[in-house]
């Protein structure tokens, strides 16, 4: 791929894989791109993980910022805030996709202005990491729709990529700092009339997930007021 990549990964609390998971996106990436930045937001780590990022930062040119509060949302706008190139993205920091097909996903933006994994797919659903992901992901695809009107799959996957100037004509209005975020970032996104484009990964398995149950209804009531607010 030509052009230039800014590819933020949100982590909290993943000093058992966050080492690797970086090393095999730099890997990947930079034989990609002719330009990259990889963006690791640690977010309220109370572990190892912003020490590991440090010391792998000393080979490997990554940028390491910490966003003490909680939440997916406040890591990615933190992150959003200083991408540099021409496509902005963010993986989850398990590495939980073939990066080969992340690759053909993000191809999408030649015709698109932002390209989502969707882990839905007839026959597929039992193959899905956690029972947690899976119902999560259900969860937020069923909010969005009746809320929102957003007409997606899968609002939840942690792999959303999008051309940083369709980006930009939101990126200063984003609020929402837990898992919502994503509903909120596709909502603005499709009231810009940003061409979305879904596309099918299946997930490889993975114990890790900081994603529980308890915290959908606090999620569900920042959706609501999210929606009388805009």
């Amino acid at each position: 791929m030509k052009g230039g990549l800014s590819l933020i990964v949100p982590v909290h609390n993943g000093e058992k894989f966050i080492m690797n998971s970086l090393e095999d996106y730099y890997n990947f990436f930079s034989k990609n791109f002719e330009t990259l930045e990889i963006i690791v937001v640690c977010n309220a780590c109370t572990d190892k993980t912003f020490e590991k990022c440090v010391f792998l930062s000393a080979r490997l040119p990554l940028i390491i910022l910490e966003a003490p509060k909680r939440g997916k949302g406040h890591a990615l706008t933190k992150g959003f805030a200083i991408a540099r190139y021409e496509i902005v993205g963010f993986l989850d920091a398990d590495n939980p996709f073939d990066l080969n097909e992340i690759s053909k996903m993000i191809d999408n933006l030649g015709e698109y202005d932002v390209v989502i994994a969707t882990k839905f797919k007839k026959g597929t659903l039992k193959f899905q990491t956690s029972f947690s992901r899976r119902l999560f992901s259900l969860a937020g695809a069923i909010v969005a729709r009746s809320i929102f009107n957003l007409d997606f799959r899968d609002t939840q996957a942690g792999a959303k990529f999008m051309k940083k100037e369709v980006l930009e004509k939101i990126h200063n209005h984003l609020i929402c700092g837990g898992f919502e975020f994503d509903i909120e970032l596709l909502y603005r996104l499709k009231r810009k009339k940003a061409k979305i484009k879904e596309y099918f990964l299946l997930p490889r398995y993975s114990d890790f997930s900081t994603v529980k149950m308890r915290i959908l209804p606090g999620m569900l009531f920042r959706l609501f007021k999210l929606r009388i607010l805009i």
